[in-house]
């Protein structure tokens, strides 16, 4: 059985996430809490590990005749985070609900995508194996 590394990157980039999510609802709960700093979690270089396992699959120009089909490099994502508060309010607490819900919309996108790519690769792998795809 082949090794399928791209649905091993896909779960670990939806188990990220999954604790993103819980992080920002915790933001977003303590938004009236004195002196609270909202955390983060960095971003892990998700983009670079997709498109290394997904190398080996890119259409190659095996003919000077050949039309050449490859696929754009996807762009890596830029640092999402701010060292800094926007703002803070005057009992101490840097929560700023806005931008806490963007980050919850990105982070409501992304699991998007990768349910999306989880999909695409399931109805790959049955068309292969000939149980039909579609979805």
């Amino acid at each position: 059985m082949a090794d399928f590394n791209v649905f091993d990157a896909v779960s670990r980039r939806m188990k990220w996430l999954e604790q993103r999510q819980g992080v920002l609802a915790d933001n977003i709960a303590n938004a009236d809490t004195p002196d609270y700093k909202p955390r983060r979690m960095e971003d892990p270089e998700f983009v670079g590990a997709l498109q290394r396992e997904l190398e080996p699959m890119q259409p190659k120009v095996t003919n000077a005749g050949h039309i050449n089909a490859s696929v754009p490099d996807a762009q890596t994502p830029e640092a999402e985070e701010q060292d800094e508060t926007y703002e803070t309010a005057p009992n101490g607490n840097a929560v700023v609900i806005e931008e806490q819900m963007v980050k919850v919309a990105d982070t409501q996108q992304s699991h998007r995508a990768m349910t999306n790519i989880y999909r695409k690769y399931m109805d790959m792998f049955r068309m292969a194996w000939g149980s039909g795809g579609g979805g």
